[in-house]
Order: C-alpha cells, then sequence, then structure tokens
C-alpha cells in the first residue's frame, strides 16, 4: 500500500468554515494549521491524523470532514480479538 494510499481525507468546507478555530484548536497532533490571511483552516499534514475526530466533532458549522482509511491501520480489524 503507498503512502497516498494510508493518509486520511479530510475535507474542509471552505463556504460552511466562519473562521471560528475551533478545528484547529482541537487538533492536538497539529495536523491542522491556520491560514491567518484567508481565516481558514489548512489540513498541513493528513498522514499524522489519528482519527480522533476531534476537529470534526468541534465543529458548530459542519464544515470538516475525517474520512479514515482503517485499512491503514498497523493491525486490521480482522485480526482484533
Amino acid at each position: 500500500m503507498s503512502k497516498e494510499e494510508r493518509v486520511n481525507t479530510i475535507i474542509v468546507n471552505k463556504e460552511l468554515c466562519n473562521g471560528c478555530k475551533k478545528c484547529f484548536q482541537a487538533c492536538f497532533i497539529d495536523v491542522i494549521k491556520w491560514d491567518a490571511a484567508a481565516k481558514k483552516p489548512i489540513i498541513a499534514y493528513p498522514e499524522e491524523c489519528v482519527q480522533c475526530m476531534f476537529c470534526e466533532l468541534n465543529c458548530d458549522q459542519g464544515a470538516i470532514k475525517v474520512h479514515p482509511k482503517y485499512e491503514s491501520y498497523l493491525f486490521p480489524r480482522e485480526s482484533l480479538v
């Protein structure tokens, strides 16, 4: 599996985003950076996302969505007991 196939997809709807910074503040891994000029989040390091969904859960506008790549987990789900 290539690196691109392992990276989560994080989508920011710029039209719905009101620039509140809640997603940026919620990301404890520092995947989301802030574009001060545009007053919008930038997904800087999607490969470091841990699928906590804090950014999505904290967005009152529903402007950010995380689509995890579950198949990229080190321990496949079917191997879990």
